[in-house]
């Protein structure tokens, strides 16, 4: 009910607004932005506690961030960032009611404790062998080898100095014939997904390429 109550407030101050003649809007912002400033000035003198918002407030200003180009001004309170972050958080859980879980089942422990009594009493067993073991032994879609070694932390050996400081060597020596490319996903405003792809030079930091697209394909 306070949510509905709260976006009831935000819509008849809305309708007053598209109402309202240009002078009676100039002295209104006149008179808000005076007491924006000083609720500012208190709060970063911490006389007053910076209060928290609640949802419908969250989500009016991330529509404003979408469509006023000048909205980090308007921040006086709060900072840019974390309307940033009040969307991707909106993002999130719009995903995370939409999307069904998927994937293999997980692993039942009985079959991890066997995985780890095996490698317990035949250490030098890859995890190859281990899976061809567990099929001899009648279990049914055993994991996979690259998925044992999770279980088994001794087969993970972390890289050496020397190999790390070949790769820095490496890195630093060839930075300027070696081109990075990322691709990644921007959420807009109502949830829709832009694929944006970016190919950025090493040497130079220099955005060689970019390509922003709602339905990517192999071209």
């Amino acid at each position: 009910m306070k949510y509905i109550k709260h976006w009831l407030t935000y819509i008849i101050q809305i309708i007053k607004v598209v109402f309202m003649s240009n002078a009676a809007k100039n002295i209104e912002i006149i008179a808000l932005r005076s007491q924006i400033a000083l609720l500012t000035e208190q709060l970063e003198n911490k006389k007053i506690k910076k209060s928290k918002s609640h949802r419908a407030f969250r989500e009016l200003w991330v529509l404003i961030s979408k469509f006023h180009s000048n909205w980090k001004q308007l921040s006086a309170i709060f900072k840019p960032d974390t309307v940033i972050r009040w969307h991707k958080t909106a993002f999130k859980i719009y995903w995370r009611k939409k999307s069904k879980k998927v994937g293999r089942p997980p692993i039942e422990k009985d079959i991890i404790k066997l995985i780890k009594k095996i490698h317990k009493e035949n250490p030098l067993m890859s995890p190859k062998k281990i899976h061809e073991m567990l099929l001899s032994m009648g279990v049914v879609n055993p994991p996979a080898p690259n998925t044992m070694t999770k279980y088994i932390p001794e087969l993970k050996k972390p890289p050496s100095e020397k190999q790390v400081q070949s790769w820095k060597t490496f890195l630093k020596n060839h930075s300027k014939e070696i081109w990075a490319m990322d691709y990644f996903v921007v959420p807009t405003l109502c949830f829709k997904m832009l694929y944006v792809l970016i190919i950025i030079n090493h040497g130079s930091r220099k955005i060689e390429h970019f390509a922003i697209t709602t339905n990517p394909n192999l071209e």
